[in-house]
């Protein structure tokens, strides 16, 4: 199945979730008037960090949407009482650990802070939704972007495909493959770059598992995003210069502008860059 068909099954399903969602918050009713305090005793939760203004609430990530909506909706009514900044985060019993010193990625973490319970429920309701995507992990928003954590090389096209059709994602955001050496990041403008560049930048990241492979934008204003390809050999990287100049490329913008790239190698004469466009679009 195309990532464009994948998309649209995966985006009913995801549009069905979400109606349930909304459905199950409004029957929870008003805030009760319970305290960020008592809620911590609840059996859904694993954990409460209480800091200087701040706290970070971790509960079962794996509870049932229901569950967690409804918890959710009691600790944004304590919020309005309790000073700092309140942290939701869900943990994952299967979260992949690469590093005994390094912490696996939680399921999902939503900033609870007072705003109108439809729209924190929508908020929620999206972030669960990612959440809910095999292989995606450290669903998180941040300054109104949103961010996934890949867990696998393998599963990345299936998660792009996905994720992107959620309406959190659907706009826009950034996929992180988990690794200890940073390996594929890419930012997703839905509105420059079409699937198929992006699925050629997957392919260079499992081509070359050495490298570290960016696909770098920034997350508001024109959005114009760059490739940089580091950790190349010098004939590593010619290879990639030409495979990146193909005519086939050449529509890897949405709207045939030039997508930059950088190919970055380290030879006896010390670090060489090449730059170009995909598929050699002027620039």
């Amino acid at each position: 199945m195309s990532i464009r068909l994948r998309r649209i099954a995966f985006a009913a399903s995801i549009a069905v979730a979400a109606a349930l969602l909304s459905a199950c918050a409004a029957d929870a009713g008003d805030a009760t008037g319970v305290s960020v305090d008592e809620l911590c005793a609840d059996a859904l939760v694993v954990e409460c960090r209480l800091g200087d203004g701040s706290t970070v609430v971790v509960i079962d990530g794996d509870a049932p949407s229901e569950r967690i909506t409804a918890f959710a909706r009691e600790l944004h009514s304590a919020t309005a009482t309790q000073p700092g900044t309140v942290v939701l985060r869900g943990s994952a019993r299967d979260a992949v650990a690469l590093d005994p010193e390094v912490a696996a990625p939680s399921a999902w973490e939503a900033t609870v802070q007072p705003s109108e319970s439809a729209q924190f429920d929508a908020a929620l309701s999206g972030i669960l939704a990612a959440a809910a995507v095999p292989g995606a992990a450290g669903i998180v928003v941040a300054d109104g972007w949103p961010y996934v954590t890949v867990e696998t090389l393998d599963q990345f096209e299936t998660v792009f495909a996905e994720i992107s059709a959620t309406p959190l994602f659907e706009n826009g955001g950034t996929y992180t493959l988990q690794s200890l050496d940073e390996h594929l990041r890419i930012v997703h403008v839905p509105a420059r770059t079409t699937d198929d560049g992006i699925l050629e930048i997957i392919d260079i990241a499992r081509d070359h598992p050495a490298a570290e492979v960016l696909l770098e934008a920034p997350t508001s204003g024109p959005q114009y995003p760059r490739l940089f390809v580091s950790r190349l050999s010098p004939e590593e990287a010619q290879a990639l210069d030409l495979r990146l100049r193909a005519p086939r490329l050449a529509t890897a913008d949405v709207d045939g502008f030039p997508l930059e790239y950088v190919l970055g190698s380290l030879g006896e004469t010390g670090t060489t860059y090449i730059g170009g466009t995909f598929g050699a679009v002027p620039g």
